[in-house]
Formats: structure tokens, C-alpha cells, sequence
């Protein structure tokens, strides 16, 4: 199934690419499918999985399924099956119920879905392997992305002019870049595959080409929906700045047309991503991530420039890898180390820089402005966080920026380098260099860094003394080898790359495939007995981890997410750990005493501890097996009750994705209270007429009830999915309009026959 999705979402993402424009041809089409398939062939052809769930299966229960301790294969993506994979498995069982994903109750004590960006749960590649499971769809996803972005690189260097070597030569450069591979299953990744389009599109509408204004508006909402808005806020400033640029350059449309143009574009993207971006907006400022940025506003920020960390652009192995576990960088692999494209692109990109001048280094240069500000070289850091929208980002990715730079430019340069004797010396000569400066390092100890280092030195020079020699006496034979030397250096690229990124995203055996281990399995037995009374469960320490729950449907109000509400937050963390600060990890202390008042009152109905535990009351061993002992707490209250002393009953006569509807009954009328998460965007209708809403306990839900019985509705709906989804439509209705225009011309244009 895995490979019949990623056969038919290929033939459609290249037919797509293929009708935009006209490079790459079919057979280059087909051979970037390979080559992305290849990558992640083991998940694509077999029963092996290319996720790092071996990370959960250090913890309880799930590690009582494996036989020894499980030491995880790459540590450094934990943000994968605790953070990922469980809002895409909340984002399928909503849009396969065919219900608004608005709303997950089951993370934490509830918070936003749509408005947590990283979920993407319109990104057009993810909704191509909806069919599949998470554990299997997200490396078909993930394939997609990388076969996106080798095509739309090829097609943005056939518009520049590149060779077809030097065509191939930047999309390799580009799509197995360290950024790519690194933040492959990370929204941000699978965000930036679209930007070769972009930067395309812009080019297009400049020179007033056809597709110029569809093909900008396509990849801008391709990006917006791929579930990282930092990454398009940094794409609509690299954008800005391109821009500027090709309409100060002159030539092709006037500029009045293009700046129409891409006004159109902008509007057409906003348009229809507004369902998506406005709930984002709308949740922000109640969330943790605001209040961890306002409270600390460097923590996402690049640490303090120091030059010894511009080896990474020269060795991404000098610090070692989390992939052998040696890593001793100041930064994280994936932060520090992602602006790698190739050692041979860089020299490369530095050549055409010096000997193509023009276009070329203006490129890079603008490659080395994102650079800088990544690396907090003052002032380009200051000057992107002086920007709107801009101050709070992760500003160390526009090394993304970089990394396409170094592609472009090489792609670009790669041909003219090799046909030219003054561009053969330099490129010799800057190749030369780039070795150099990575022998001067110290040889990795890791038997895969050893093997990736040896094999980069040994490729770029043999790449530097083949440009040297076509570069001394030339001679009619000579000039026959200048023709392969550009395929030369894109199988050089590709031994460097190969190598380097090649076990970076570990492949592991099925037995990790997230199946539901027995104490799961009876806890959700539990939950579908009661499906319109949900119940949360936990697990001390960090066992039944925070956020993984939710991948089974079970509720658990510890959470790890950034857009968490920061209110409730704050009174589930301080209650559970003392000095607690929102944006920390949420988790129960692994000894007694617990605090079970608390706990009764967020509604856990079942806490997972080691066998050999003794609970006093109200605890009661409701299970023990393979994993761990389930305790059961009678006392636990439900998820809406009504506070002591007040007399009366309220119980849940329905429970949705988005909502709640609960039936209350009291005598004298009275306050409802509750352990789900406050936000302004709850609605609330008793016996269908608008009611106020409460905040209670600091952060949760409360209302207001009068005598008697009474039904009582919640509906999650934020104001930015409300107008969001008229935005959409607005625009869809207007790009139907205008685009039934020029037939509607050529019908009344067209000559009426003429009656005898």
C-alpha cells in the first residue's frame, strides 16, 4: 500500500510539475521518483519502518513488547513520535469521521488542532497518504517532499539557464541537503520543498511567462499549508527581497504588471490558506509558546556567534553525530550543521561566484546574509528580528536560505566553470581549498563519519586535479573529457551526500510499530465502553508519555506542546512539579504521594505505575501485566460536574471532535465547572440559545446554569475558521470567475453562423 501511494501521489505531483513546465522531461521525472524512492525504500517495499518510534520504547509499557533495554538509533528526532505522530493520527480520525479538525481534547487538558500549525492538516502531500496509518504514511510523505523538491529545484535552474547537469547538480544539492534530510518528518521540512517553486514563479511572472502568477500562488499555499509558518514568514522576506531585486533588474513585464502580478499571487495564497493561518493567529497569544517568548525571548534564538562553529559549513561531522551518539556541538545537529549542501557545491557555488560574477553572486550573497543572521553574526540577526512577525522566530533555520543559494549557484556555474580555462582554475582551485580545509580537521572516530570524510576528500580531489588538468594546455581531446566533467562532480555530490545523510532517519525492524501494548489495549478497551463519557489516564514519571496517549484516542492531560493554553498549563504543572514554568515538560513524579486531589479533579480515571507499587486510597488495582499495573480511581471526577455544595446532576449526553453536550438538572440552578482548557474561541448555547462562558479554576471551562433541566451545547469554533472558510470561498468563487472569462471572450468572438 505504502508503495502503490507513493507510485500514484508521484505520477500526480510530476504530472503537475511536468504541465507547469517543461523541464525536467518524463525520463528525468521518473528518475528523481527512483532516486526519492530509493532513499526511503525500505518503508516504501517492506515491512521495516524509516520512523524513530524505537525513542518510545524506552518507556513504559511500551518496552515491556522488546526483549532488551532499547537504546534509540538517533535520539535527536524525539519531536517525531511524541509530537507528530500523534496529531497525525488526531488529524486522520477527524478528517476520515469527515469532522473539522479544530479541537483535541485528548492532549493535555485540551487545546487547539487547526491552530496548532506543526499538524498540517490540509498539506497537500500528507492528505495524499491519508489512507495509510501514521507509522507508515509519514516516510511516504516524506518521499513525496523530497521528490517535490528535487523537481521544482531542476525546473527553477532550467529556468535560469543551467545545463542538465548543472540542473541535477542543484537539485541533489538542495534535496539531500542536511536541511532536507534532517527535518524530513518536521513541518518545517516538508515547508520547504515548495521554495524552489516560489523562487521559480517569481522568475516566471518577472519575465510575464505563462504559469508565472498560478505557479507562484500554487507553491505559496502549498508552503502555508505544510504546517510551519516560520518557514513561510522567512520565504515572504527571502521573497520580498527577490522580488526587489528582478524588478530593479528591468526586462521582461513592465513593472506595473508584475507588481499586480504578485500582488494577485499574495491574495490568491492568503486567500485560500485563510482557514488554516487565521486559527494559528487566533491561539497564538493564549498559548505557551507566547508566554515562553515573552518571558524569555533568546531561548529560540541562535546561541551567541562563535567563528569555531563555521567549520559545520566545511565538516557537519566535526562536532561528531547523534546518529553514533558522539555529538558534542553547542548547538543541536539539526540547528547548527543543516546549512550543508555538499562540499563540492560550496567550492562550486564560491567559483561561479568569483568567475560568473552577476546574478550568480548576488545569489550567494544573499545566501550568506540568511547565513549570517543564522549564526547570530551581528547585525544581520538584529536586523531579521527588527522585521514584523520575525522578532520571536527559530531565526537559525534561514539556513535554509543558504543551502538553496549554494545549490543555485553551483547548478548554475557548473557547466560555464567547466567550459571555461579561467573557470576551470578557479573551481580547481577552490575545490582544492575546500578539501584542504577539511583534511586540516581531525578524522572522525565513527567507522560512518570515517567513511563519509575519507570518501568527501577523495572525490573533491579528484574533482579539483580533473579541473586542473582540463585547465593546463588545452587540447581537442581534452575538451571531449570537459563534457563528462559536470557529471564528474554530480556523482562526486552524490557520494557525499549519500553518505553522509544515508542512516540518518534509522530504518528499524515492524516490532516497533507503535501496536497498542496491553495495558493500552485495556485502557482503550475502557474507553470505547464509554465513548460518550471520556476519562483521562496517566502514567508516572514519564511512562504512557505525555502526547503519545492521544495516538490511541486515550486522554491525558500532561502535555508537550508548544500551543498548549498557558493558563491551564500552569495549574496542571505546578500542581504536579514545584517550580514549574510554562513550556516545561508536564509529568507526575515517579514516587508517591501523588497528588490525588488534582488528579480527581482533571477526571484521570486510571494512572499506569512499575509493578510492586502500593496506592493507598481511592487508588484500586484495576490491572497488572506485561508494562505495569493500571490503578483505578473512583473518586475521579467527570470532565463537567457541579461543584460542592450544590445540588443536582450534570452528565455528558454526547462528546465530539469539537464540542460536548451535557444535560444538567438542578433544583436551584447553579455553576458548572470543568477540567477542559478555557479559550475564547468556546461557544456555548443552553436549550439552543447563546449563553456566556466562565474561566474557572484559573484556565478551564465553566458556565452558568439556570433551575431545572436543561441541555447545554460546547462547540469549539474559532472566529479564524469561521472567516477563514469565507475567505476560501471568496476566493475560490473568484478564481472560477476569472478563469471562465477568456472562454466565455472566445465564445462571443467566435463568428455566428448566418441564417439562409
Amino acid at each position: 500500500m505504502s508503495f502503490l501511494l507513493y507510485l500514484a501521489g508521484g505520477a500526480l505531483v510530476g504530472a503537475l510539475v511536468r504541465w507547469w513546465r517543461p523541464r525536467p522531461g518524463w525520463g528525468w521525472i521518473a528518475g528523481y521518483w527512483l532516486l526519492a524512492g530509493a532513499f526511503f525504500a525500505a518503508p516504501l517495499t517492506t515491512t521495516a519502518l524509516q520512523v524513530p518510534t524505537d525513542i518510545v520504547y524506552r518507556f513504559r509499557p511500551w518496552r515491556a513488547r522488546v526483549d532488551a533495554p532499547v537504546r534509540p538509533a538517533n535520539d535527536l528526532l524525539g519531536d517525531v513520535p511524541l509530537e507528530f505522530l500523534p496529531n497525525r493520527a488526531l488529524v486522520r480520525d477527524r478528517l476520515l469521521r469527515f469532522e473539522a479538525p479544530l479541537w483535541a481534547g485528548e492532549l493535555g487538558t485540551g487545546q487547539p488542532l487547526l491552530g496548532n500549525a506543526q499538524s498540517a492538516p490540509f498539506s497537500p502531500l500528507a492528505l495524499l497518504t491519508l489512507p495509510l496509518p501514521p507509522v507508515r504514511a509519514l516516510p511516504v510523505t516524506a518521499a513525496l517532499k523530497l521528490f517535490l523538491s528535487l523537481l521544482l529545484t531542476d525546473a527553477l535552474l532550467a529556468a535560469l539557464g543551467a545545463g542538465r547537469a548543472g540542473a541535477a547538480f542543484a537539485a541533489l544539492a538542495f534535496g539531500f541537503s542536511v536541511f532536507s534530510t534532517c527535518w524530513a518528518y518536521h513541518p518545517h521540512g516538508m515547508a520547504s520543498a515548495w521554495l524552489p517553486g516560489v523562487m521559480l514563479g517569481l522568475v516566471l511572472l518577472r519575465r510575464g511567462e505563462r504559469g508565472g502568477l498560478a505557479g507562484l500562488a500554487a507553491c505559496a499555499t502549498g508552503m502555508a499549508l505544510s504546517g510551519h509558518p516560520e518557514t513561510l514568514a522567512h520565504t515572504a522576506l527571502a521573497a520580498g527581497v527577490v522580488a526587489l531585486v528582478l524588478l530593479w533588474a528591468g526586462g521582461g513585464a513592465p513593472r506595473k504588471r508584475y507588481l499586480v502580478g504578485l500582488t494577485v499571487a499574495a491574495a490568491i495564497a492568503a486567500g485560500l490558506t485563510a482557514p488554516v493561518l487565521l486559527p494559528v493567529v487566533e491561539a497564538l497569544p493564549e498559548a505557551a509558546r507566547a508566554e515562553v517568548v515573552r518571558r524569555s525571548p533568546e531561548e529560540v534564538q541562535p546561541p551567541p556567534f562563535a567563528a569555531p562553529t563555521l567549520r559545520v559549513l566545511v565538516d557537519p561531522v566535526v562536532y561528531g553525530s547523534p546518529r553514533d551518539g558522539d555529538w558534542n556541538g553547542p548547538w543541536n545537529w539539526n540547528e547548527l550543521c543543516s546549512g550543508y549542501a555538499g562540499l563540492l557545491a560550496l567550492a562550486l557555488a564560491l567559483a561561479a561566484a568569483l568567475t560568473l560574477r552577476g546574478r550568480v553572486l548576488a545569489i550567494l550573497a544573499g545566501g550568506a546574509a540568511a547565513l549570517a543572521a543564522a549564526f547570530a553574526i551581528p547585525p544581520f540577526l538584529g536586523l531579521v528580528r527588527a522585521l514584523p512577525l520575525l522578532g520571536a522566530a527559530a531565526n537559525g533555520r534561514l539556513r535554509l536560505f543558504w543551502v538553496l543559494a549554494v545549490a543555485v549557484a553551483a547548478g548554475l556555474g557548473l557547466e560555464p566553470l567547466a567550459a571555461r580555462r579561467d573557470g576551470r582554475f578557479l573551481a580547481a582551485a577552490c575545490t582544492a581549498a575546500a578539501a584542504l580545509a577539511l583534511a586540516l580537521g581531525r578524522p572522525p572516530q565513527a567507522p560512518w563519519q570515517l567513511a563519509w570524510w575519507l570518501a568527501t576528500l577523495a572525490t573533491c580531489g579528484l574533482t579539483a586535479l580533473a579541473f586542473l588538468w582540463l585547465a593546463l594546455r588545452p587540447s581537442t581531446t581534452k575538451e571531449r573529457f570537459a563534457r563528462g566533467l559536470p557529471w564528474l562532480a554530480l556523482a562526486a555530490l552524490a557520494l557525499d551526500l549519500g553518505l553522509l545523510n544515508g542512516r540518518f532517519l534509522p530504518v528499524l525492524p515492524a516490532r516497533f510499530d507503535l501496536a497498542p501494548p496491553p495495558a493500552v489495549a485495556m485502557l482503550t478497551g475502557e474507553l470505547a465502553a464509554h465513548p460518550s463519557a471520556p476519562f483521562r489516564v496517566m502514567g508516572v514519571g514519564l511512562d504512557l508519555t505525555p502526547n503519545l496517549a492521544s495516538f490511541y484516542g486515550l486522554w491525558d492531560p500532561r502535555a508537550d506542546d508548544p500551543m498548549q493554553p498557558a493558563r491551564a498549563a500552569r495549574v496542571v504543572g505546578r500542581a504536579l512539579r514545584p517550580g514549574f514554568e510554562v513550556g516545561d515538560p508536564i509529568y507526575m513524579p515517579p514516587r508517591p504521594p501523588y497528588p490525588d486531589e488534582l488528579l480527581s479533579y482533571l477526571g484521570v480515571r486510571y494512572l499506569l505505575t512499575r509493578k510492586g507499587e502500593a496506592l493507598g486510597p481511592p487508588w484500586e488495582r484495576a490491572w497488572s501485566g506485561p508494562g505495569g499495573e493500571l490503578w483505578r480511581n473512583p473518586a475521579a471526577l467527570p470532565l463537567f460536574f457541579l461543584p460542592r455544595p450544590q445540588a443536582g446532576s450534570a452528565r455528558f449526553r454526547q462528546t465530539t471532535s469539537n464540542g460536548f453536550e451535557i444535560a444538567t438538572d438542578t433544583p436551584a440552578g447553579g455553576l458548572v465547572a470543568s477540567s477542559v482548557a478555557w479559550s475564547p474561541a468556546w461557544r456555548l448555547a443552553v436549550d439552543g440559545v447563546p449563553a456566556p462562558l466562565l474561566r474557572v479554576n484559573a484556565g478551564f471551562l465553566g458556565f452558568r446554569v439556570p433551575a431545572g433541566a436543561h441541555r447545554a451545547v460546547l462547540d469549539y469554533r474559532p472566529a479564524g475558521w469561521v472567516w477563514g472558510l469565507r475567505l476560501a470561498g471568496l476566493t475560490s468563487v473568484a478564481l472560477l470567475a476569472f478563469g471562465a472569462l477568456p472562454a466565455a471572450r472566445r465564445r462571443s468572438a467566435a463568428p455566428q453562423p448566418t441564417r439562409s
